[in-house]
């Protein structure tokens, strides 16, 4: 029997939360050590989670023999700083989405995980669900034809306080980075490489965005309309329109439990896929896996696509007038 790898996680926040509630789930990994700046938050964080190992300082992590890969948790505009010191570390690296705040960054930490030979994966969880890979099976299988359009949104009525996260520049804040990362995920996957993006932002008076709208189109003639938010609640729903039949990713379609086949001559098939616990064991035990198989990035979410993703991300914040002080 293999041993288990050995996790640390950087940053004991919400999402930090979400992610070590999944290891009961996944007896391969072993959650090993937090390190937290505020000593009495990582405390309480290894006491919840049974962690045998808490640190007050991120090198002192890093420097633990027995850790296997590092989960970063810590808020945007700490991913590129903290995920580069994992990997000159040698520490393997799971980053939580979004990667970094540009493709600036996103190509440096890129080129320090190959310089350094030492696995990196953006943390997009949507990409490990069963039916987000159901999807992309009945895409090859051709069940809906040539793709024509693809749809997605991902909104929600964050707390009107400029001064939260989510509208906070220094911290990353902003609906495109925050929420946004999911459609343009998926459209991206999908559609692979934009030939010419289109977007528009509304601004909070921070400069954060609380909304934008994207038109990305594609070599292949696919056509994606992308939305985020962080002031309007949407449908949160991903639809694939094919010439001869459409995909509907019901909602929450980032985190989807159901999957719905409809053909132009009426028939619907659909396709159900539970799962108990927030649905961070598909990620875990994936990352987990590249780790035991010895790789250095994922097949599935390889680096290839997180430099997309930042790149079209850079326009997309561009046109809508959004400027992270920390990512220039």
């Amino acid at each position: 029997m293999k041993q288990p790898v050995r996790w640390g996680i950087l940053g004991p926040g919400k999402i930090a939360d979400k992610f070590a509630s999944a290891f009961s789930q996944v007896p391969e990994a072993k959650l090993y050590a937090v390190a937290s700046r505020d000593e009495h938050r990582g405390t309480a964080f290894a006491e919840k989670f049974n962690i045998p190992k808490t640190y007050s300082r991120y090198d002192q992590l890093l420097a633990d023999p027995l850790i296997d890969i590092v989960y970063v948790a810590t808020p945007h505009t700490f991913h590129h700083e903290q995920t580069l010191l994992c990997l000159n570390n040698k520490k393997a690296v799971v980053c939580e989405k979004p990667l970094t705040l540009s493709a600036k960054q996103t190509l440096e930490l890129v080129a320090a995980a190959r310089a350094n030979n030492t696995f990196l994966m953006e943390g997009m969880w949507a990409r490990f669900f069963p039916a987000l890979i159901k999807v992309l099976d009945l895409i090859k299988q051709n069940a809906i034809g040539e793709i024509k359009f693809l749809r997605a949104d991902f909104g929600f009525a964050a707390p009107h306080d400029l001064d939260h996260r989510v509208f906070n520049l220094s911290l990353g804040g902003g609906a495109q980075l925050d929420v946004g990362v999911y459609p343009l995920f998926l459209a991206l996957l999908i559609g692979g490489t934009p030939k010419t993006i289109q977007a528009v932002s509304k601004l909070a008076v921070t400069g954060a965005d609380e909304t934008t709208v994207a038109q990305l189109n594609f070599e292949n003639g696919i056509i994606a309309h992308i939305l985020s938010s962080v002031v309007a609640d949407t449908p949160k729903q991903a639809e694939i329109f094919g010439s001869k039949g459409s995909i509907i990713l019901e909602t929450p379609w980032h985190k989807p439990q159901e999957v719905r086949l409809k053909k132009n001559n009426g028939e619907l098939e659909t396709f159900q896929f539970p799962f108990e616990g927030v649905g961070f064991h598909y990620e875990l035990r994936h990352a987990t896996e590249c780790i035991q198989m010895g790789l250095k990035e994922s097949k599935l979410m390889p680096l290839s696509l997180s430099i997309q993703m930042a790149k079209t991300a850079d326009e997309i914040l561009r046109q809508g007038g959004v400027i992270y002080p920390s990512a220039i």
